[in-house]
């Protein structure tokens, strides 16, 4: 079976938030067993401090008796020395003495010998038995050496492995869920540490998305001292760039106009009359075919450095402005119905060109009225733009697009406005569309990509 490959990219949140969350879990794992340790060795002291004190008052109560034997002058038999079975058990032996607690009920307890210790030895202190059982139960024991008369005997004092584990076992039930809610505590505290120290990255890379949309045209400045030069430097790279673009699409505009020009006056130039066999005019359209192509390549290069993103409506109402004032004698009613917040994925400069042939075409056939509207549809801007002229002929349609060709030559013109029109719509990827009206009129339909970033 072929492994699913991960294909999540690497994150410099995650792997903070990964080393935490392990550094934490392993922390928290050992403080708790450091701690459990820690309340072990507080019980196991508490413990032999219990023990310790009835060796002691062993001690003081063992004397010899009228009849020479060892005998206990006072009740050491207080609970929980007094219950049968419990552990807690105390002993004196010695060579013919035999005195037991009575939760030993008369029998004693086989213990092992004590390892040799001379601070023990010479303090007296007691000191702690390995394995000290008694009925198949494992017990915690410590003994002492004792002279009563002219006799050693042996003080030994037991306690059930449960007096040890039973407390630590107790605490540990407790230290559990708070060493748990202390981790989790300090996860989330690291997740949103790494998320708020994070987000300036963020940020810049929102800034740096919108830029490459073209709804912004700087990066805003960083509110960490970090990323403040890295600012900086994009911000000059941007405006580098920006000039770089300028001047390329100037070099390009002057190469179009130094030589598309030339090629559509030679292209019109020539007829059936001076080229019967048509060899020249098929080497201007292949001349001028080629030209498209390359400049078109170009330019494309030239925009493509920052996603252009340009509104409708203000550059709509611009050039209605100027038009109203070129064509004032006619007497000309213009309407616009664009939403301000329609944007075309083109350049300023480029749709202020397509824009002002087609609005200076509508002026200069219209009778009385222009309209212009736009619309959403889908990914894409339809823009229309309508006159009230005289129209054109179905028949004209396809040729309205031709360079060097006037449908009218009482208008003035070159003719070449709707061929660059043309080239820079489908430049972008668009389309445009000339519909003759019925009652008289024409319908520029123009479709463009939605600048939706």
């Amino acid at each position: 079976m072929t492994p699913v490959p991960d294909n999540r990219q690497p994150s410099i949140s995650r792997r903070l938030i990964t080393f935490s969350v392990v550094f934490v879990s392993v922390t928290m794992l050992v403080a708790a067993v450091i701690l459990y340790l820690i309340v072990a060795s507080v019980v196991r002291e508490q413990v032999d401090q219990r023990l310790d004190t009835q060796i002691e008052g062993l001690r003081g109560a063992l004397s010899i008796g009228a009849n020479g034997n060892a005998v206990v002058n006072a009740s050491m038999d207080g609970p929980p020395f007094d219950r049968q079975g419990s552990g807690w058990y105390w002993q004196v032996l010695g060579s013919g003495i035999e005195i037991t607690s009575l939760s030993l009920a008369g029998a004693t307890i086989d213990n092992p010998p004590p390892p040799f210790d001379w601070r023990h030895t010479l303090s007296g202190e007691p000191q702690k038995l390995d394995k000290t059982a008694f009925h198949g139960e494992t017990l915690y024991s410590r003994t002492a050496k004792e002279i009563v008369g002219e006799k050693t005997v042996d003080i030994t004092v037991t306690a059930p492995r449960s007096a040890l584990a039973a407390p630590a076992r107790r605490a540990l039930m407790w230290l559990i869920p708070v060493m748990a809610f202390l981790g989790a505590s300090l996860v989330a505290g690291i997740f949103w540490q790494v998320r708020y120290g994070l987000y300036p990255l963020h940020q810049l890379a929102s800034n740096l998305s919108a830029i490459s949309a073209g709804t912004r045209d700087r990066v805003s400045s960083a509110e960490v001292a970090e990323l403040k030069p890295v600012t900086r430097e994009i911000n000059r790279l941007i405006e580098q760039n920006a000039e770089r673009l300028a001047l390329t699409r100037l070099h390009f505009a002057n190469l179009a106009h130094a030589l598309k020009t030339p090629v559509a006056s030679l292209s019109v130039a020539l007829d059936p009359a001076n080229d019967p066999a048509g060899e020249l005019r098929a080497l201007v359209d292949r001349i001028d075919q080629r030209i498209r192509y390359h400049l078109s390549r170009a330019r494309k290069i030239a925009s493509g450095g920052i996603n252009a993103a340009t509104s409708i409506k203000p550059r709509v109402d611009d050039l209605l402005l100027v038009m109203s004032r070129v064509y004032a004698d006619r007497g000309i009613e213009a309407k616009a119905d664009i939403p301000i917040d329609l944007k075309v994925a083109c350049a300023v400069e480029d749709l202020d060109e397509i824009l002002g042939n087609l609005i200076d075409n509508a002026f200069k056939w219209a009778r009385g009225n222009v309209d212009i509207s736009a619309r959403k549809d889908g990914a894409d801007i339809v823009l229309t733009i309508a006159d009230d002229g005289q129209g054109i002929a179905d028949t004209n349609v396809a040729e309205a697009f031709l360079p060097g060709k006037r449908l009218d030559e009482t208008v003035p013109g070159d003719g070449l406005g709707l061929t660059i029109v043309k080239e820079l719509v489908e430049l972008y990827g668009g389309e445009i569309k000339l519909l003759p009206l019925e009652n008289g009129g024409t319908v520029w339909s123009l479709i463009l990509s939605n600048a939706t970033f």
